[in-house]
């Protein structure tokens, strides 16, 4: 057991947490945490802290807390003078700032019911409350539910002939400024005023958050990272807790204060939550809400011990806590596993650099293929969502969202032709029709489609895939995957098949490109057929994924071979964090430029490189020709090494390339 906590490297780091010191002096370096309180309990614990205090004496010794937020209004309730007041001074007598909050709601029990910002009496009441909450806080953060989704006569008559999208936005636009800024600064002329935004950013313009205008305007912003459940009709994949956090960096840099999570009933998905949203490099992280991290998990306890091995990250989460005055705490609540991903986090933290990937352009307020961008970050795909067309990349990935810029064709071709790779998919191709990427290369969507039988002796770039003998063994060697993809039209010999499926004896390709002698300009150009199911990604052999990988990370210094549902984290200082999202340990290859050995930032173990050779007879480095030869995962012709690491169920590995 000691050898395997040593060789799973984050475990060994956990299995010393116990040993830490808890209280309200000790804090952590790299982030900050906070708490929400609701408008409930905001109420409650007001008239008597009695209970809390019983309560936040356990808090303390599971989680340091830096900061809370005390929601002063829910469903039209607002609490009162004397709750705020006493509840600021129980915290500031514990040393730990106060902020204000806001739940704009009308009745969240009833879909979430928004007010009416077009219904007089209704403005009032929000503007009155904004100001109450401004003159007792020099901070007020907007829970997510500043949003509108009224359909009132009023809104009707307002709403004219614009659609719904257009309406919504320029209204919460203005109700950003004339209800919600200049009343609170009317009041209080310091106060700062965050929005939060939820985990749904597919669906924001609609109903009324701008990430055009809103960001500026606002004194930050914050990001809700919740993604507990993929299932849900949200679709939230694991790796959006990062990719929604990283996003909304690169609308507001600098001002995106933190990210929220919530869900503390699975313990490994809220520990994911945690660790991805500061992946991210946010400052500050909140907790929602006061009541559920008080929720018990001990319960869980003989489940996740017996899975140790299994389990590395959360090997010792109920080791018992040692207090300041040497006594000890058995931990078994949910602000436990806050207080022990922070203790983990604030290890390495400060040692990486700034979050780097393929450059993803979503505009602002674009919508199609949506949160796609997630499932090809869950499969290993380090991505950089980004507003604004990327110029500077050496990669760009384009989805149907980022047609809503209606320059992006010649931004795109003059791009490729200065030397930039673009790869686009299928459903983009499709939106642009006629008025696409034509003068780069003729390629179609044909409007039918076919079901794939993906199998490892058809994957490859840009070359012949080897015999049909050869095909057909390791076809039968794999299971049948029956992939809906669309059928893609190309020109052969102007444009090349990249990576090819088989149906029925007959070779379709996934991906096509302009590449070789048929180049356009200086760049190159590809198109990836989506499936109709994008989590059919997840079912692709791992020799399909690992080409994936090779071609979206062919500009970047790392790239990673591993089955679905294994991310990779990459930093411009040449740290990268390779996280598993499954249940059960995987085995994973890691190809860096320029590196010869690699150091675990939680043991300080080094794992030495094996050069040569390519990838594991798994897709990476097999049969190539032209632009992509000998070029690996950079692109930049540099010697590369390999690397084999092992990352536990629910856990990950940190480490800086040397």
């Amino acid at each position: 057991m000691i050898r395997k906590i040593a060789l799973f490297g984050v475990c060994l780091a956990a299995a010393c947490m116990g040993a830490e010191t808890f209280g309200a002096e000790n804090g952590y370096k790299n982030l900050s945490i906070a708490v929400y309180f609701r408008y409930q309990e905001t109420q409650s614990n007001g008239n008597d802290t009695t209970q809390l205090a019983t309560q936040w004496a356990n808090i303390e010794k599971q989680v340091h807390v830096d900061k809370v937020y005390l929601e002063t209004t829910r469903n039209r309730e607002l609490v009162t003078e004397d709750a705020v007041t006493n509840l600021k001074k129980f915290f500031a007598d514990r040393g730990i700032k106060t902020s204000g909050a806001l739940g704009l709601t009308v009745n969240e029990m009833n879909g979430f019911q928004t007010f009416c910002y077009t219904d007089t009496a209704d403005r009032e009441k929000v503007k009155s409350m904004v100001q109450f909450t401004a003159r007792h806080f020099d901070e007020i953060i907007l829970d997510d539910f500043f949003f509108n989704n009224s359909k009132t006569d009023s809104d009707i008559a307002a709403k004219g002939e614009r659609s719904w999208t257009q309406f919504r936005t320029e209204l919460m636009d203005e109700v950003s400024r004339d209800l919600i800024l200049e009343p609170a600064k009317e009041v209080n002329p310091k106060v700062r005023i965050i929005i939060k935004y939820p985990n749904w950013y597919e669906s924001f313009q609609a109903l009324g958050y701008d990430l055009a205008v809103q960001p500026k305007i606002f004194d930050a912003i914050y990001t809700g990272t919740e993604t507990r459940n993929a299932d849900f009709g949200q679709r939230l994949q694991s790796y959006q807790s990062y990719l929604q956090t990283q996003y909304l960096n690169n609308i507001k840099p600098g001002g995106n204060q933190g990210g929220w999570i919530d869900g503390g009933t699975d313990v490994e998905r809220y520990a994911e939550q945690f660790w991805d949203t500061l992946f991210a490099k946010v400052p500050e992280i909140t907790l929602f809400n006061s009541q559920q991290i008080t929720a018990d998990i001990s319960g869980r306890r003989g489940r996740i011990e017996a899975e140790a091995e299994a389990n590395g990250s959360l090997a010792n989460l109920f080791a018992p806590v040692i207090l300041p005055d040497g006594s000890t705490y058995q931990p078994g609540n949910v602000a436990r596993i806050a207080g022990y991903s922070a203790e983990m986090l604030d290890r390495f933290l400060g040692e990486l650099g700034k979050p780097v990937g393929v450059a993803t352009y979503k505009p602002c307020n674009s919508v199609g293929e949506e949160y796609l961008p997630t499932f090809f970050g869950t499969i290993g795909i380090p991505i950089d969502l980004v507003p604004e067309f990327p110029e500077k990349a050496g990669t760009v990935f384009l989805t149907r969202a980022s047609a809503a810029d209606k320059d992006l064709v010649e931004k795109t071709k003059k791009f490729v032709q200065a030397g930039g790779q673009a790869i686009v998919t299928s459903g983009l191709v499709e939106a642009l029709g006629e008025n696409g990427f034509q003068d780069i290369a003729e390629i179609a969507v044909t409007g039918r489609v076919t079901a794939k039988n993906f199998s490892s002796g058809f994957g490859f770039f840009g070359g012949f895939g080897g015999s049909e003998g050869a095909a057909s063994k390791a076809q039968a060697e794999e299971s049948d995957l029956n992939i809906v993809l669309p059928k893609l039209r190309h020109f052969e010999n102007d444009t090349w098949n990249s990576i090819l499926f088989n149906t029925a004896n007959f070779g379709y390709p996934m991906v096509v490109g302009a590449e070789r002698s048929t180049n356009y300009g200086k760049g190159t150009f590809y198109v990836i057929a989506i499936p109709d199911d994008f989590a059919d990604l997840y079912r692709l052999p791992e020799a399909a994924l690992n080409q994936i990988r090779s071609l979206f990370n062919r500009n970047m210094w790392v790239s990673l071979e591993a089955p679905d549902h294994v991310s990779l984290f990459a930093y411009d200082n040449r740290t990268f964090i390779v996280q598993n999202f499954q249940g059960q340990p995987v085995d994973t290859r890691v190809i860096l430029t320029e590196a010869v050995r690699i150091r675990d930032l939680l043991t300080d173990q080094l794992i030495s490189g094996q050069t040569g050779g390519g990838g594991r007879g798994r897709g990476f480095g097999g049969p190539m020709m032209g632009g992509m030869a000998g070029r690996g995962a950079s692109g930049r012709g540099g010697s590369q090494a390999s690397f084999d690491v092992t990352v536990p169920g629910h856990s990950f590995r940190v480490f800086s390339a040397e």
